[in-house]
């Protein structure tokens, strides 16, 4: 008796358990026909989480925020669910082409004929995205409801500001635009100031050279007051994205422009971590071309391991690397500062790490020029030697093992060195966009001897170890040495 009891009470615990476990996770419908037979039944609206697993965003939204205790419980009262792996299944493809789904993370309020009600692009965190799913439950404020109030024609500010939120939130970019123009110019200027208008004028001030960033950054001050910090961290992110192609030789020098970003960063005057940090970069970028490695290692021993993205200072570090100009005293102090980097790092990041230090302790190779075509051409002009370009892209496996393999041997070195002024371009990043049309290149890497005048005298192709590099371009040398003699 005491074991058909105890039996009993353990099946009663297991039950009360499996039931709790079930109200924690949300519960999917699998097809879009079944979520809509329960919609109409219960008469809720749809929750469809487009799902992608390879999309890191969406995996995130899944493992962390869609499994929150109270945004499970109110999405269980509100709505019938629906969960589809859009890229793997065949009605998911099917779908993602129906409802015009281009990224993910992405979720869809249907009704039960599975119309749009609301969209919503991308993740957030649990209490943003409860908001955001609040919305689509109002016929006021979901997507499908305030398209048909803009199309009867209401335009008041309030609306507007709400209406291009949902807009922006849906991905709904053209019709944003639209709605944001209409506000922009025919909203009160004193309004422009209030908290209600700034999601539109970040949105429509986000590049640097627009009118719309100049107004915010010449009224800072009136939108801090009504707008608090985040006006800084727009202003500093706006000009910092000007500064960071060159950082990561992106772009080529430019000291008028890098010079113009660094006076507006001194006359804002945040007295900010981050604004210190942006003056100093620009500084950086100065030291840098004017070859003043150790003042520049400096400063950059302060900023960089500070910075607040660990991305971004392994970005930084890794162009440490091309410095092969820096004298030996300044190539010490690099490698000191990338040893104290390197302390407590992962496997993979170590070896990214030795790899600098490998360049810049031990490197006889190549000596690649960093201020780009135009500077490479003119030192060309002036030592009278031809220039050989790599044209690579950042994704190309076989320009990973000549950067890694072949351009750092001494045979490389020794022969190139004496002969051109060496220059690396990624045809998909900055002058290589244009460049790789120019000179039609459309596969990687690519090799090209110049003349000092810029025209192509010599192409090679593909991976070549090094004895067959230098046999090819000593050929490329003779050809254009025949060049001159012959008059073309």
């Amino acid at each position: 008796m005491k074991n058909i009891l105890l039996i009993a009470f353990c099946l009663l615990v297991s039950t009360v358990w499996a039931k709790e476990e079930k109200n924690k996770r949300i519960q999917y419908c699998t097809t879009l026909e079944e979520a809509m037979q329960q919609a109409a039944q219960k008469h809720k609206p749809i929750f469809f989480n487009c799902y992608a697993g390879w999309a890191a965003p969406s995996a995130w939204m899944d493992s962390v925020v869609l499994t929150n205790p109270d945004l499970v419980s109110f999405i269980q009262k509100h709505f019938v669910s629906l969960r589809i792996d859009m890229p793997k299944t065949q009605e998911g493809r099917k779908l993602a082409e129906r409802y015009k789904i281009k990224f993910y993370a992405h979720y869809l309020i249907l009704d039960e004929k599975g119309e749009i009600i609301h969209r919503i692009s991308g993740g957030s965190k649990a209490p943003e995205f409860k908001e955001k799913l609040k919305l689509s439950l109002n016929p006021k404020t979901s997507l499908a409801g305030m398209n048909q109030r803009y199309e009867k024609g209401e335009r008041s500010a309030k609306f507007l500001t709400a209406y291009a939120g949902v807009l922006k939130t849906a991905d709904e970019n053209k019709k944003f635009q639209e709605v944001a123009d209409y506000y922009l110019k025919h909203i009160d200027s004193t309004d422009l100031y209030l908290p209600r208008s700034w999601e539109i004028l970040w949105n429509k001030g986000k590049r640097y050279n627009s009118e719309w960033f100049r107004f915010i950054y010449n009224h800072r001050n009136e939108l801090i007051k009504q707008n608090g910090e985040k006006v800084q961290t727009f202003i500093i992110q706006v000009l910092f994205h000007q500064i960071y192609p060159y950082m990561i030789f992106e772009r080529v020098y430019d000291k008028d422009f890098i010079s113009e970003v660094e006076q507006k960063v001194r006359d804002l005057n945040f007295n900010s971590l981050s604004w210190e940090q942006l003056l100093a970069m620009c500084n950086i970028l100065h030291l840098r071309q004017e070859k003043k490695y150790g003042e520049m290692l400096d400063l950059w021993g302060k900023i960089v391991p500070n910075l607040p993205n660990e991305t971004l200072k392994i970005k930084y570090d890794v162009t440490l690397g091309r410095l092969q100009d820096m004298s030996e005293a300044e190539k010490k102090q690099a490698i000191a500062y990338l040893e104290g980097r390197m302390k407590g790092m992962g496997q993979s990041l170590l070896a990214k790490y030795r790899h600098i230090v490998t360049e810049l302790s031990d490197y006889q190779g190549i000596l690649f020029e960093t201020d780009g075509l135009q500077k490479a051409l003119a030192k060309a002009r002036k030592e009278n030697k031809a220039v050989f370009v790599d044209c690579y892209t950042s994704w190309c496996g076989p320009c990973k093992m000549m950067s890694s393999k072949v351009f750092p041997d001494k045979q490389a070195g020794d022969f190139f060195n004496p002969r051109f002024i060496s220059l690396k371009i990624d045809m998909e990043k900055g002058e290589g966009k244009e460049l790789a049309q120019k000179w039609n290149i459309s596969a990687f890497p690519t090799y090209l001897i110049l003349n000092p005048q810029g025209e192509v005298v010599y192409t090679s192709r593909g991976y070549i170890p090094v004895e067959e590099l230098i046999k090819r371009m000593n050929e490329g040398l003779e050809q254009w040495k025949n060049n001159i003699k012959t008059g073309k």
